[in-house]
């Protein structure tokens, strides 16, 4: 009898779309060198690209009702690794401008998302309690961590060696493995199914309550409040000379630190309370997020520091207190699932978040253009005299979700109510820059 490898390739789905960050620095300096975009058409683009996360129940309705040769998620995986090669193809060879820059974007972010649906499908199914899920999360947080911090500092340096434009064909290959793990994943057949979508639909809606719609709620504002984008990234590189290889360096200690954030949520957090969880990240990701303001104000001088190791010091704090700060939103999502609808519902919510996030950028373009943000062109000066004021707009605004906290449910089993009571947990570590991430 062949051996199921499904539990051992899900982490391994992960993985490759975290080495996929191959691509992360070569995009920044790409779209601001090669392409010469604005940090508005830069914000449009991080925007755009999450409008294929935002329709994730989609492709997990198709999934679950349109079988293709009887396998329900073999023949999609095959598919989103096939998409997220083409689209790091594209961006390594026909793309000129903002327009092909779109739709490359698009095609492989429809593929990372396909994929993401099908693993997350199987993690809500097998969540039957707040702390299997949050080991569940973990340990896929923890793959698509590692898989980046592979790639972390080598990303900087091949963008200086061989450009930006090899770097995505480099990282056009690494999808392919996703296709080749969908071949070698055990599928049972699916029974005949008749797709109906509003049958599945009728289903789907009909499980909404008041305390899920009152969760999407919050999801949605969290992830919905604006962000400074690519104008921080623009400003260090104009003013500080940041180089792909520092940029490396910050993705290390980025990757490893999140690592760190994962293990302290898995050992320490899994049982605290979903509302004094989430209340205290919220408050701490606006003390956690002045380094950026920092930067700008030139803490840096006072503290008889450079702007580079500022920088650093200012990701070694944040970067495990933001994986702290996301994990727990995937455990409220994979928690709140009706049973049976597992993957759809997850995927309805996680996209519900995704929507929030493109709002946060599509709000990040606006105060950038509002303040008049911008790099040097052909024919106007850099200008980053209210840059400031972005960043501190951005960093308040995480205050936003504070009065929805009441409404999320205690997602708590009934025997880790028992023990946390009884064992005393400790306050929850609180985190840096509003946790978002796409989902």
């Amino acid at each position: 009898m062949r051996k199921d490898l499904t539990n051992i390739l899900i982490p391994f789905v992960y993985f490759i779309a975290g080495a996929s960050m191959l691509a992360g620095i070569a995009s920044t300096f790409y779209y601001k060198e090669d392409l010469g975009l604005t940090i508005v058409q830069v914000q449009f683009l991080a925007s755009m690209s999450i409008i294929p996360w935002s329709i994730k129940p989609i492709y997990g309705l198709v999934s679950d009702r349109a079988p293709v040769f009887g396998f329900r998620r073999k023949p999609y995986l095959f598919l989103a690794g096939i998409l997220g090669s083409v689209g790091y193809l594209s961006l390594a060879t026909w793309v000129q401008d903002f327009r092909g820059a779109l739709i490359s974007v698009l095609i492989y972010a429809i593929g990372f998302a396909l994929a993401d649906v099908i693993v997350d499908g199987i993690v809500a199914e097998r969540s039957r309690s707040q702390k299997e899920a949050g080991k569940l999360q973990s340990i896929c947080r923890a793959s698509l961590l590692g898989g980046g911090l592979i790639v972390a500092y080598i990303s900087g340096v091949l963008v200086e060696v061989i450009g930006a434009r090899n770097v995505f064909l480099v990282t056009a290959i690494l999808p392919l493995f996703t296709s080749v793990f969908a071949i070698i994943i055990t599928e049972e057949k699916a029974k005949k199914i008749s797709f109906s979508a509003m049958e599945t639909l009728k289903k789907v809606f009909g499980a909404l309550n008041k305390e899920i719609v009152l969760a999407a709620l919050f999801l949605f504002v969290w992830r919905a409040t604006p962000s400074s984008g690519g104008a921080l990234n623009y400003y260090v590189i104009d003013e500080f000379g940041f180089t792909p290889e520092f940029f490396g360096r910050l993705v290390v200690i980025s990757r490893v630190m999140g690592i760190v954030g994962v293990l302290v949520f898995r050992k320490w957090l899994l049982s605290i309370p979903m509302r004094k969880l989430l209340t205290g990240i919220i408050l701490a990701s606006v003390i956690l997020s002045l380094p950026s303001i920092g930067l700008v104000y030139g803490w840096y001088e006072y503290l008889g520091m450079s702007p580079q190791l500022f920088a650093i010091a200012d990701e070694l704090i944040s970067a495990p207190l933001t994986e702290i700060g996301f994990l727990p939103l995937m455990v409220l999502v994979a928690r709140i699932c009706p049973k049976g609808i597992e993957a759809t519902m997850f995927a309805l919510l996680a996209s519900i978040m995704n929507v929030g996030l493109a709002v946060s950028d599509m709000g990040g373009a606006w105060l950038v253009s509002i303040f008049d943000v911008h790099q040097a062109t052909e024919t106007l000066a850099a200008n980053y005299t209210q840059i400031d004021k972005v960043l501190w707009i951005a960093i308040l605004s995480s205050l936003l979700p504070l009065p929805l906290i009441r409404f999320v449910p205690d997602v708590r089993a009934k025997g880790e109510i028992v023990t946390s009571k009884s064992g005393g947990t400790s306050v929850a570590t609180p985190l840096d820059d509003k946790g978002k991430d796409i989902a």
